[in-house]
């Protein structure tokens, strides 16, 4: 794992990958995606520790119907584009990848189709000498049948031929990318197809998120939710909770919105005492991470057979559409238990998620992949 790689590690492995960056004509690190925003930030993170590095994206797109503005560095193409132009630019930047990237790591994409990445990209990349990664966010690569049969709270039915489409770019990805860095729900199934799989922390930087736990004092507290995707994050079931929660006669305030810029969240989030995140994945995502870091009770579902993957303080409040209504009014009536969460929240991201720890971690395996290319 990860941490045998460091605990082997040179003394000070970001100035080692610095050095062997300049041996290798000064070529970038590689962060293609756009991620929840992360490979931007690594990327950011990544150039105020010297190391070079680049968020690339193929053209700006949110999901769904959302548009949170997420940053990055460069796009392959514009919208503007005509589609032989994008292919012409997209093909154009894969064979200049070589002399500009010493290392990929792909964020949930890759340049090309996922599923054909084995192909030609990979090839290519790989008889170029360069190492790649890749990190994932959830749905883009989680077999339904297989999170089902771990997860009777999981939001999909198995349908044959979307989990025949995942395995493909399961295959596909594992057959030229040297590690796969994920979080324990994925990194579950990535076991069973790389031979190396890291954990990856999503990564926040502290400076962007005010501390600003809940008051102990606080008689009504605000419980907020931002759905990205309803049936995913188990809206239903948190609506429903909070509507008995009112009945029996509760003092709370309860909002949710969406279409929200990312500064936008951020502003909203920072005036909640309690961040309702997801009831249904049963793993966290970035979001609870931002939550946590601007010290609020976070609601997340965790599955019992991930909880051993995740450090022991991990402080997420876990809740399942069963348990929800109970959670949520144990926090309702209790200001000094929000408040000592949300104390507990901002040290386990500080901890483990500060995006400056994250990379220098990652720089040990971003060095450990250069030095065995040569």
């Amino acid at each position: 794992m990860l941490m045998d790689v460091i605990n082997r590690a040179p003394v000070d492995p970001v100035a080692r990958l610095i050095q062997k960056q300049k041996e290798l004509g000064d070529r970038k690190i590689l962060h293609f995606g756009s991620l929840a925003g992360w490979p931007h930030t690594v990327a950011r993170v990544s150039r105020d520790m010297g190391i070079a590095a680049e968020n690339v994206v193929h053209v700006y797109k949110d999901v769904l119907d959302l548009d949170r503005k997420l940053p990055y560095d460069a796009s392959v193409f514009s919208h503007q584009d005509a589609f032989a132009t994008q292919v012409k630019k997209t093909l154009r930047f894969l064979k200049e990848c070589p002399q500009k990237y010493c290392l990929a790591h792909y964020h949930s994409t890759t340049l090309l189709h996922r599923e054909y990445h084995f192909l030609f990209e990979g090839p290519y990349l790989k008889s170029q000498g360069v190492p790649m990664v890749l990190s994932l966010g959830g749905g883009d690569a989680r077999l339904d049948g297989h999170a089902l049969s771990l997860n009777k709270y999981y939001y999909k039915q198995p349908n044959f031929w979307h989990d025949l489409r995942i395995k493909l770019r399961w295959l596909s990805w594992s057959r030229n990318i040297a590690v796969c860095a994920t979080d324990p729900e994925l990194a579950v199934v990535a076991e069973d197809y790389f031979e190396k799989v890291e954990i990856f922390r999503q990564p926040v930087e502290l400076a962007r998120f005010m501390f600003s736990p809940p008051a102990a004092e606080k008689k009504v507290p605000l419980l907020l939710h931002v759905p990205t995707n309803p049936e995913i994050k188990g809206t239903k079931h948190i609506v429903e909770a909070v509507e008995r929660l009112k009945k029996k006669g509760l003092e709370f305030e309860f909002q949710m919105v969406r279409q929200l810029t990312q500064e936008q969240f951020f502003d909203l989030l920072n005036t909640c005492d309690v961040y309702v995140d997801e009831l249904r994945c049963g793993g966290h995502g970035m979001t609870a991470v931002e939550a946590m870091a601007m010290g609020k009770p976070t609601i997340s579902y965790i599955r019992e057979d991930l909880l051993s993957r995740y450090p022991a303080d991990l402080p997420i409040v876990n809740a399942n559409p069963d348990t929800i209504e109970v959670v949520l009014e144990r926090l309702i009536l209790n200001a000094q238990l929000r408040a000592d969460i949300g104390f507990a929240s901002r040290k386990y991201v500080e901890k483990y998620h500060d995006a400056h720890i994250v990379m220098r971690d990652m720089s040990v395996l971003y060095l450990h992949l250069l030095e065995k290319a040569g």
